[in-house]
């Protein structure tokens, strides 16, 4: 499990980097859709946000950025989908709650959690260590807000509450820094002439108050808390469902689609036959490979090329240098694209930096074969 807890403020719940997500789009099965016509719809994050179908900036900034994060390591964007907690699955605490759904061979899998918390977590933590766990917000300018001004009936509360005297006043005090806060205790002792603040119920004797207002140059709050929660077996084992596939529909010809930034091994290195003179260049291009950090897979087993290949794409390796008679006379290897393969011919000085470009994104297979020559091949056997 992996978990994010980002602290918000509950009066605010936008997000700075919220526009360079707004216009991705998202599968969503909200819960109107899901007691409803049973449909998804494909809808804009920023479009999302701004219908209310998700309550905030925030939340859908992680929702959209989760979404990038399984199309960059390899999922399959059509079985992707989010789905919203209806009201009966959500905590009473929670304001919006969406899963990121995988489709797999057992069905839609929960896999990611969002969750916007409210301020649920940090005032249980808060009441229990008895620390206020609040964040301050400077202000440019000073603001004038509505506060409660009390006034205590020490006698009363300490016959009441004795030891805990301070806890209740404390709690009405924090309370008071706040008018909308106060105002519905205010209420439940005008109409009902007690109420409840934080397990102790207080009666009208006990306190009495004015609302006022006063100049604050900060304002202090309880974060509320967005949490999106990844379970990591279920995206690794989704992620290989989504890789897995047979070359032209035969059961012998098994591939593992991994991305070269996911993939265990980035680059297999093979030879051609097993001479002493093309293994020395094996060795010479797997350590180069090594030496950049790129897991590399040699293979010079007698066994055919092809073969080689196979064995290479069942483990999901993306990419393969062949080392032939040719590379011996010109210092040229072949370099095979694991899905389409395709194979380029270019100078063996030129396979580390190409392969690392690769797997930092910072190139693509199609850029390459328009700088070098792609090679005929025959059928793989």
């Amino acid at each position: 499990m992996g978990e994010i807890e980002h602290f918000v403020n509950p009066e605010d719940k936008s997000h700075p980097n919220f526009s360079s997500v707004a216009s991705k789009e998202l599968v969503l099965f909200g819960r109107e859709d899901q007691l409803g016509t049973g449909k998804t719809k494909t809808i804009s994050v920023g479009d999302a946000v701004s219908t209310g179908i998700v309550n905030n900036e925030t939340l859908a900034y992680f929702m959209a950025r989760t979404q990038l994060f399984m199309e960059k390591i390899g999922m399959d964007p059509a079985r992707l989908r989010f789905r919203q907690h209806l009201t009966t699955e959500m905590a009473h605490y929670a304001c919006d709650c969406w899963d990121l759904e995988i489709k797999s061979s057992y069905g839609w899998i929960e896999c990611v959690g969002h969750a916007d918390r409210a301020c649920y977590d940090l005032d249980v933590h808060g009441k229990a260590t008895k620390t206020p766990m609040v964040a301050t917000l400077k202000l440019d300018e000073a603001k004038e807000i509505e506060i409660a001004k009390l006034k205590f009936d020490r006698k009363s509360l300490g016959k009441t509450f004795k030891a805990d005297q301070r806890v209740v006043s404390g709690a009405l005090e924090s309370l008071a820094e706040n008018w909308a806060d106060f105002e519905p205790i205010a209420s439940a002792l005008e109409t009902d002439g007690k109420a409840t603040v934080d397990g102790f119920e207080i009666t009208q004797g006990m306190v009495t108050w004015k609302k006022t207002t006063k100049k604050v140059h900060e304002i202090k709050f309880t974060p509320s808390v967005i949490e999106p929660s990844f379970g990591m077996g279920r995206i690794l084992y989704s992620l290989l469902e989504h890789c897995f596939y047979q070359r032209d529909a035969d059961e012998q010809r098994c591939v593992m689609r991994f991305k070269p930034a996911v993939a265990p091994q980035k680059c297999a290195v093979l030879p051609l036959s097993s001479s002493d003179e093309l293994n020395a260049v094996i060795d010479e291009i797997a350590a180069d490979l090594l030496e950049s950090d790129l897991a590399t897979r040699v293979d010079k087993s007698s066994t055919t090329l092809g073969r080689k290949y196979a064995r290479a794409d069942e483990v999901g390796v993306p990419f393969a240098i062949t080392v032939d008679f040719e590379t011996l006379k010109d210092g040229t290897v072949t370099l095979r694209e694991r899905d389409s393969t395709v194979q380029i011919r270019l100078p063996k000085s030129d396979v580390t930096r190409l392969i690392f470009d690769f797997v930092h994104g910072r190139d693509t297979w199609e850029e390459v074969t328009k700088k070098y020559p792609v090679v005929e091949v025959k059928t793989e056997d």
